[in-house]
Order: structure tokens, then C-alpha cells, then sequence
């Protein structure tokens, strides 16, 4: 009597699309850090994450989430689009449908927010766009180069700047500040909220 030997099932389109930008990513990290002489434990310590952590996002083992990848970038005095792969060309214009937005964790949690990133790789302006609600874990304090740019698309959501004060955001309302202020936000009421966030690297 013969039995049916269950066979693992071939990776899907995603999960090989996650592999790749891993992988190129793990390659930027790694390649930024030998070019500025950097142990991996220097640069763990300096992007607040452990050590085996790094290592295995260097192996392209791990993808990093939103908030490491800025945390990384930085750390090696990079914008976090720099770590980011890039295509072999990029088109002038480019037209990214709603399913293939790349979705990426904010946070390594287990109930961490998802940001839909919408800009092409290799661009220099990052968009990302989270529907998150009151109980979605966003990190803690951000921080990046260049300008952010936040617009409440739907919902409500209170910024805090560090040292500066906080701002309650409602559906339209937008507000841009520099990514060198620590900052961090989350969404309040009941219901979801939509954010469009808009990073554009320093020169």
C-alpha cells in the first residue's frame, strides 16, 4: 500500500521576490560597511539591533523591516533608497499596480504595522503607504535624512516630534518636517487609518 509523501510546495511568486530584495539588500549593508571599515558589531551597536541580527540580514537571510532599514542606513550615513535594490534600468516613468506594491513590516513584532512601498526601486523619493490601526505596533522613534512628508489619506493620527510638540492629524490634513527630528506617530480612535509617508533623501 503505498502512501502520498507530501512535497514541499514550490516557492510562490512573493516569497522569491522577498528572497531577491533580501539578498540585495544583505549585499548593500555589507558592501557599505567594508567601504567604511566598520565591524559588524560597530555597526549593529550604532543601528541599535544585535549583532546575529545583522549578520543574518547581511546573509540576506532576513528582510529587515521599515524602521531597520532606515536604523541601518543611518548608521552608514546612507538614505535608506541606497540600501534599497535598485533596477538595471530605470524607466522615466514607471506605473506600479496596487498588487504589486512591495509590502514590507514596519517592525520585527509579531503585530507590527505594513507599509506598501510605492515608488520604484532605484528612485530617490521613497513612498510608503500604511492602513494601520490603534493597536498595529509602529516602533518607537524614527529618524532618517532628508524631508518627510506625512498625509492622512483617512483617519486620524497625533505626530510627535521630539522636543518640538504634537500635532493631531485628521483625513487631508499633511504635514512635512525634517527626518533629522526624532519622531513617531500613532493613529487614534477606533478605526483604521490610511498614511501616505513621503521620504526624500538629503543631497
Amino acid at each position: 500500500m503505498s502512501e502520498d509523501i507530501p512535497r514541499p510546495s514550490a516557492p510562490t511568486d512573493d516569497a522569491r521576490a522577498e528572497t531577491s530584495i533580501a539578498a540585495a539588500i544583505g549585499r548593500a549593508v555589507a558592501s557599505a560597511r567594508a567601504d567604511r571599515k566598520l565591524s559588524m558589531r560597530a555597526l549593529a551597536a550604532e543601528a541599535g539591533i544585535s549583532q546575529p541580527f545583522l549578520s543574518q540580514i547581511e546573509n540576506g537571510h532576513t528582510l529587515p523591516s521599515m524602521l531597520t532599514l532606515y536604523r541601518l542606513a543611518g548608521a552608514l550615513g546612507l538614505s535608506a533608497a541606497e540600501l534599497m535594490p535598485a533596477e538595471v534600468e530605470v524607466a522615466p516613468i514607471h506605473v506600479l499596480r496596487r498588487d504589486d506594491a512591495r509590502r514590507v513590516p514596519v517592525t520585527e513584532s509579531a503585530n507590527a504595522g505594513i507599509g506598501r512601498i510605492l515608488t520604484a526601486a532605484g528612485r530617490r523619493v521613497v513612498a510608503t503607504e500604511y492602513v494601520v490601526g490603534a493597536d498595529d505596533d509602529m516602533g518607537d522613534w524614527f529618524q532618517s535624512d532628508g524631508e518627510l512628508l506625512v498625509y492622512v489619506a483617512d483617519g486620524r493620527i497625533v505626530v510627535t516630534i521630539e522636543g518640538q510638540g504634537e500635532w493631531e492629524l485628521g483625513t487631508g490634513d499633511a504635514m512635512t518636517y525634517p527626518g533629522e527630528l526624532r519622531n513617531v506617530w500613532r493613529v487614534i480612535g477606533p478605526e483604521q487609518a490610511t498614511i501616505l509617508l513621503v521620504h526624500s533623501p538629503g543631497s
